[in-house]
């Protein structure tokens, strides 16, 4: 019974995973046109669906001009198709890891852990992490500080993300009773942050742009946790649309005036400064 449990589940997702597959490149130019399959985890200003149905945001205006891209350089008629929004962020990179020709667009960070498993498109832009807590924490202006003024403080953070690195260096080097809890939706721990005064957690500055939209009651203190990470696409290593996301995605792209008019819209143009 259990190995036919086992094999149940394994053509479940070899199911899943045939219905979310798109074209390959390579067919896309050898007949003139395909379809892009992506799956996206939803962020407020990068990538979410719209009221109207429409998909929406940074990443969204970026696949569009990237669909522009191959119809004027190849004259390819490319299909955009938003196959699944995903709200499990290891699920997400689990889908795209294994499943050929599928695009994975939300803030992915590049990491050199990451790259062993699944291609990357060049950055989209920069982005920094950040400290937050609920409204009625006290500030703090160092991570020295972390240990007293938040003794008894848990800390929550996304499962499977680069914040889990930041957050147990800050546990190793600063705070070593904390305590850590791991939550793989981002959404449910901005709740959480927001209910309970004795929370805190990392979380990227194109997060907090959501944060700060819905005024939800949390605040980001005003520490420094190092180098801004990079956000970018996900893919899968058997995939070759990599190779003309290289040729779109470039620094002159994002120096355009389109690329700068794509961030404003989005995020707001105080955001502009923050973006490389």
């Amino acid at each position: 019974m259990k190995t036919i449990t086992i094999l149940l589940t394994f053509i479940s997702l070899t199911v899943k995973a045939q219905h979310y597959k798109g074209d390959s490149w390579a067919s896309v130019k050898a007949t003139g046109s395909g379809t892009l399959s992506v799956i996206y985890y939803e962020q407020p200003g990068l990538i979410y669906k719209a009221s109207d149905g429409k998909m929406k945001g940074v990443c969204a205006d970026i696949v569009a001009d990237f669909q522009k891209f191959i119809t004027s350089k190849y004259g390819k008629q490319l299909k955009i198709e938003y196959v699944l929004g995903e709200t499990d962020f290891p699920k997400f990179l689990r889908t795209v890891q294994n499943t050929d020709n599928l695009l994975g667009v939300t803030n992915t960070s590049i990491t050199d852990e990451r790259k062993k498993v699944m291609k990357f498109t060049p950055h989209y832009m920069s982005n920094q992490i950040v400290l937050l807590t609920n409204k009625n924490a006290p500030s703090i202006k160092s991570l020295k500080e972390i240990s007293t003024t938040y003794k008894g403080y848990t800390a929550q953070v996304i499962t499977g993300s680069t914040h889990v690195a930041y957050i147990e260096r800050i546990k190793k080097e600063y705070y070593p009773e904390m305590k850590i809890e791991y939550n793989p939706s981002g959404d449910d721990i901005i709740n959480n942050l927001s209910k309970n005064p004795k929370l805190l957690s990392v979380i990227d500055f194109t997060e907090y742009i959501g944060v700060i939209r819905r005024k939800i009651p949390v605040k980001k203190q005003e520490v420094d946790l190092g180098e801004a990470e990079l956000l970018a696409f996900t893919m899968s290593k058997q995939t070759d649309w990599d190779l003309v996301w290289k040729e779109f995605l470039t620094n002159d792209y994002r120096n355009s005036v389109r690329y700068k008019e794509i961030i404003a819209n989005n995020l707001g143009s105080s955001f502009l400064s923050l973006v490389r």
